[in-house]
């Protein structure tokens, strides 16, 4: 029962980051999903940020429970070490969100510091490798492991569709498109954790 609550985590996950920033916006006059980071809707000062700060350590310990699930489903298959690190790095993604409202974004109207630049390096160091991590490990993993024909090339794919995300949202950070490129690397990575958890709970 335990072990299902944590797999059904998995499904939650992508919804709760789609509440955050849609309930953030609309509560920030002037708010852009398009321009915007999600991320500014927790800067120092944000209008409604302790609310949001609740959603995104809920969306944080979803990761943890999840990634603790998986890790329990590798156990009782196989007991791979590659299983087990890719889902060590969905716990780490947990962990490396918290740090994220912790230490928050720079707001862009004011100097840098010590706390965006720890964000900045929670995201880049951190979030956006072991969302790469995850998914190949697991997709690897998934070539022994009964849990449906197929997810080691769809986790493939999306490894390089988060790769490409990665890019394009690197050269979109200074426009006026940033926030949609967030948002559609996000989606990657939220509908393969949203797959990855409906194929163990069918098994």
């Amino acid at each position: 029962m335990i072990q299902t609550a944590f797999l059904l985590c998995g499904l939650i996950i992508g919804p709760s980051y789609i509440a955050l920033y849609v309930l953030g916006g609309a509560l920030r006059p002037g708010y852009s999903h398009v321009s915007n980071s999600v991320s500014e809707l927790l800067s120092p000062g944000a209008p409604n940020k302790a609310g949001l700060v609740v959603i995104q350590v809920l969306y944080a310990l979803l990761h943890v429970l999840f990634g603790l699930g998986v890790l329990e489903e590798v156990r009782h298959n196989d007991g791979a070490v590659i299983g087990a690190i890719g889902a060590w790095t969905i716990v780490a993604i947990g962990f490396a969100t918290v740090g994220t409202a912790i230490f928050p974004q720079d707001d862009e109207s004011t100097p840098a510091t010590r706390a965006g630049q720890i964000h900045k390096a929670l995201v880049f160091g951190i979030l956006v490798p072991a969302a790469i991590a995850s998914t190949l490990l697991l997709g690897l993993w998934s070539r022994q492991a009964p849990i449906g024909g197929g997810f080691d090339m769809y986790s493939f794919v999306t490894v390089g569709a988060i790769v490409l995300m990665g890019a394009i949202g690197g050269a979109t950070v200074k426009t006026r498109f940033a926030g949609l490129s967030e948002r559609i690397a996000a989606l990657v990575t939220h509908q393969w954790l949203f797959v990855l958890a409906l194929r163990l709970l069918m098994r």
